[in-house]
């Protein structure tokens, strides 16, 4: 198994709402796998003349069944604010183009520091990728990881500082020490601080419309309190544990 790291640093925040909320949009405190597999799979989609939408689904459903594992590791001051914002719809019955306003959460880094970034990972077969990509599979997926420029809406700029591809090592261990964010039921039990959040379940749900689809819960190692990534330690449900470089990943 093979895997992808990136590490980006956001410019003045992160613009991603909750999937179930229509007028109302809290920020979600995290960035989603489906969130990730679409920052990846844009400049591939570029690259290739793939056309945005197909039907009612995104490009980036091309790319989802190659991964095995999503994860995310937030060094961020989240700090959360509401912007009251101007919402236009269309109205398909009368024809019309209505507006209105609600309060749009958004997480912003404040001052910031020169720690502030992200880390992304991600996991997968080398054969899965060849036959996806071709000959040229490493060029295709290096390239698309350093021309990745938004994670979400088109306002969560980042810029990508480093880029790492390699081989995952399989340890059979029953805890594992991480920074990254897990399914919440592959723990028996976690000691340190996190936070926990719902989201769409990338494995189960093309990349698209996602009204009504299943979801997950994620451990998010982070500390409410000092504002950073908060390393966990985590007794596993199974003995399986991922290595990738020097850090620790627990399977999906």
């Amino acid at each position: 198994m093979k895997y992808l790291k990136v590490e980006a640093t956001p410019h003045w925040g992160l613009y991603i709402n909750y999937h179930a909320f229509t007028k109302s949009r809290p920020a979600l405190k995290t960035i989603p796998p489906t969130t990730l597999i679409g920052a990846l799979a844009q400049p591939i989609a570029l690259k290739n003349n793939w056309a945005e939408n197909s039907e009612s689904n995104s490009s980036a459903e091309k790319i989802r069944p190659l991964f095995k594992g999503i994860y995310l590791s937030q060094n961020l001051p989240l700090i959360e604010y509401n912007d009251l914002s101007k919402i236009f719809s269309y109205d398909v019955d009368e024809k019309q183009i209505r507006t209105d306003a609600a309060a749009v959460s958004k997480i912003y880094r404040g001052k910031g520091s020169a720690d502030d970034r992200v880390k992304i990972v991600y996991l997968f077969e080398e054969q899965e990728a060849r036959k996806l990509f071709g000959v040229g599979w490493e060029e295709m997926l290096l390239e698309a990881a350093w021309s990745i420029t938004r994670l979400g809406a088109r306002e969560s700029i980042v810029s990508v500082d480093k880029v790492t591809l390699g081989d995952v090592d399989l340890l059979n261990q029953k805890t594992a020490q991480t920074v990254y964010y897990f399914p919440y039921y592959m723990q028996s039990s976690v000691q340190g601080s996190y936070l926990v959040a719902n989201v769409v379940d990338w494995r189960k749900t093309s990349i698209g419309e996602y009204l009504g689809k299943p979801t997950v819960n994620l451990i998010i190692p982070y500390d409410d309190e000092r504002k950073r990534v908060s390393p966990l330690r985590v007794n596993l449900m199974d003995e399986i544990v991922y290595r990738v470089g020097d850090e620790e990943l627990i399977p999906w």
